[in-house]
């Protein structure tokens, strides 16, 4: 009976994230046409942050339950999937075009907050320490660099701006409001605000379905917390990001799809990591710490293939697919055999 209830647990939170997606792309794409700004940015900040949630909800509660390695897994293994798997799987299907903005910006973020962590997990290497851990100290330095991104994003949209209404005035162009390549239904605000809040609820409690629902099995497969992590928990928490993307690509937003994805990726380690490292430092185990190092492999490949090239086709979704299930296939033997 219990595993009954579980699996139709799974189906339903599996659709609470379909839906809720869909309704939250809506809503964010909306908000981009109100505040005159790209998709991009809105991708990668309020979508960003929303699709982030089950992560920081699922960290907190585990590191609070003194599950370090389920709370990092956690976020190692969502920007893993992220990156291999949400816009392998767009690119897949539909090219996905890299902005000159984001080789700019984005990617040389991403690869330096994703490096910062890989260094602050090696004291015993780099201080000569018997353990390594995220301090408070470097938490609390995550979340500056949070707030340095959000101000250079906010900055740089701004400026795009006023450069697009200067171009709009010198040509005698028609001003609709928007520089947005594809049409955005604009919602009515309270519209908008119900599409947010109640696709991005419909996400987190979807995401809170499937990831207790597969954790279930998953144990009762005897797998490791570290495993758990990087695995079951880290899909289920990364499916919001999936369906967003996928949702968006639909929807001709695929500006939003690919800052879905880089912004989750950032906002999971300075928001999340930062967050729980502040509350209470978190130890760094030597499995996880080779996991960083795959993660940070991963995003110097996955940046390679973004700023060499003009968009990610069908060639590179299926190089990044098949890295992810490389790793899996490492993560399951590690646990099982070693």
């Amino acid at each position: 009976m219990s595993i009954f209830l579980n699996v139709l647990f799974l189906v339903l939170g599996l659709t609470l994230l379909i839906k809720g997606a869909d309704f939250f792309v809506m809503g964010a794409s909306s908000i981009a046409k109100k505040l005159k700004v790209s998709s991009m940015v809105i991708g990668l900040t309020i979508v960003a942050i929303g699709t982030s949630m089950p992560e920081l909800v699922v960290s907190i509660s585990s590191a609070a339950k003194g599950s370090t390695d389920l709370a990092i897994g956690n976020v190692v293994g969502s920007n893993i999937f992220n990156m291999m798997v949400c816009l392998g799987t767009v690119a897949f299907f539909s090219p996905v075009k890299i902005k000159q903005s984001s080789k700019k910006i984005d990617f040389p973020f991403l690869i330096a907050v994703t490096g910062m962590l890989l260094i602050f997990g090696c004291d015993a290497i780099l201080d000569g320490l018997g353990y390594n851990w995220l301090s408070r100290s470097e938490s609390i330095l995550l979340l500056v660099i949070l707030v340095l991104y959000v101000y250079v994003l906010v900055t740089n949209a701004r400026k795009d701006r006023r450069k697009f209404l200067d171009q709009t005035n010198e040509l005698n162009l028609p001003n609709d409001g928007t520089h947005q390549e594809d049409e955005v239904k604009e919602l009515k605000t309270w519209q908008t605000i119900l599409y947010l809040i109640g696709g991005l609820a419909a996400v987190i409690f979807g995401g809170e379905c499937v990831v207790s629902t597969a954790q279930f099995l998953a144990i009762k497969m005897g797998m490791s917390e570290v495993l758990v992590g990087l695995t079951i928990v880290a899909l289920g928490t990364s499916l919001p990001e999936l369906m967003t993307s996928i949702m968006a690509v639909r929807k001709g937003e695929k500006d939003l799809a690919l800052g879905d994805v880089i912004g989750s990726n950032i906002m999971n380690i300075v928001l999340i990591l930062g967050t729980v490292g502040t509350l209470a430092q978190v130890p760094i185990s030597v499995a996880m710490l080779t996991d960083l190092l795959i993660l940070f492999v991963f995003t110097i490949v996955f940046v390679i293939m973004c700023i060499t090239k003009k968009s990610l086709n069908k060639k590179e979704g299926f190089v990044l697919i098949a890295m992810y299930l490389a790793y899996m296939a490492f993560a399951i033997v590690r646990n099982y055999c070693f």
